[in-house]
C-alpha cells in the first residue's frame, strides 16, 4: 500500500476546517459569546430607550386625471308617491344631463330616503336622491358643476380631483412623509446627545378633504364660476404620517 508522506497536508472540506477551527478556539468563541449576551440582557433590563413621536408629511404637485363629486336632490309633496316619482324623474334628468357634458361618467346611486315632515300644518313628504358621479374630463367641472344646479340639484359634495395613478402617488407621497419623519426624529435626537434607534410604531393620516358647495351659497348668474373657472392645472396630492422612535 502507498503511504502518503507526513509532510503532506491531508485536504479536508470547509466544513471539517470550521469544525476544526471551533474545536480548537472553542474556549475564546463561548466566552466572547456569552459576554456579548450579558451585555445584551443588561442593556435590555436596566437601559431601557426613551421615545419620541414625530409627523411627517409628504407632497406631490401631479396634474389631475380624474374628478369625483356627490349630487343630492331633493323633492317632496303631501303625496308620497308623487314625491318619489319627482325624485326619481327629476333625478334621472340630472344623471342625463351629466352624461351629454362628459364622456362616460362613472354614476351610482348612493342614497336614497323619504321622510315625512309637516311644515305649515300640512304633511309633506320629503324625498332625498344622492348620486356618486366621476369622471375624466376635469377639465369640464365648472361646466357640470352649474349644470346641475341649473337643473335642480340641492348639494354638490366633495368635490375632488384625483390623479392618475392615484395609489401609486399616494405611496410616493407615503415615502415622502415617512422621510421627513427621520429627517426630524434625527434633528431632534441630535439636539439631544442621542442617535435614532428602530421605528416604535406608524400611524397613517387615512383622512380625506373634500369641499362642499350648496346652491345656498350661488348669488345671481355668476353662480360659482369665481370657485371653478377651470380644473387646476396641478393639484396636491400630501400624505400625513406620525412616527414613533426610540432614542439612544
Amino acid at each position: 500500500m502507498t503511504q502518503i508522506p507526513r509532510d503532506i497536508p491531508v485536504s479536508t472540506s470547509p466544513v471539517e476546517k470550521l469544525n476544526n477551527a471551533f474545536f480548537v478556539y472553542r474556549k475564546p468563541i463561548l466566552t466572547a459569546v456569552a459576554i456579548l449576551g450579558s451585555l445584551f440582557l443588561i442593556k435590555t433590563l436596566f437601559f431601557k430607550p426613551a421615545a419620541i413621536t414625530v409627523v411627517g408629511k409628504g407632497k406631490l404637485q401631479v396634474p389631475p386625471a380624474k374628478v369625483e363629486m356627490t349630487v343630492t336632490r331633493v323633492d317632496s309633496s303631501v303625496d308620497p308617491v308623487v314625491a318619489i316619482n319627482q325624485g326619481e324623474n327629476n333625478t334621472k334628468t340630472l344623471i342625463d344631463e351629466s352624461k351629454k357634458i362628459t364622456t362616460n361618467p362613472d354614476i351610482q346611486r348612493a342614497f336614497y330616503q323619504i321622510t315625512p315632515t309637516v311644515v305649515g300644518g300640512d304633511k309633506l313628504y320629503q324625498v332625498v336622491n344622492v348620486f356618486k358621479l366621476s369622471t375624466t374630463d376635469p377639465k369640464k367641472t365648472s361646466e357640470l358643476i352649474k349644470t346641475l344646479y341649473t337643473k335642480g340639484a340641492v348639494t354638490i359634495n366633495n368635490v375632488a380631483f384625483l390623479p392618475a395613478e392615484q395609489a401609486d402617488i399616494t405611496q410616493e407621497a407615503r415615502t415622502l412623509a415617512l422621510k421627513d419623519a427621520r429627517e426630524q426624529a434625527k434633528k431632534i435626537a441630535k439636539a439631544a446627545g442621542k442617535r435614532v434607534g428602530r421605528i416604535v410604531t406608524i400611524t397613517d393620516d387615512l383622512s380625506e378633504v373634500g369641499g362642499t358647495i350648496s346652491s345656498q351659497e350661488q348669488s345671481g348668474a355668476t353662480v360659482m364660476s369665481d370657485f371653478l373657472a377651470s380644473a387646476p392645472e396641478k393639484i396636491e396630492v400630501s400624505k400625513i404620517v406620525s412616527v414613533t422612535y426610540e432614542i439612544w
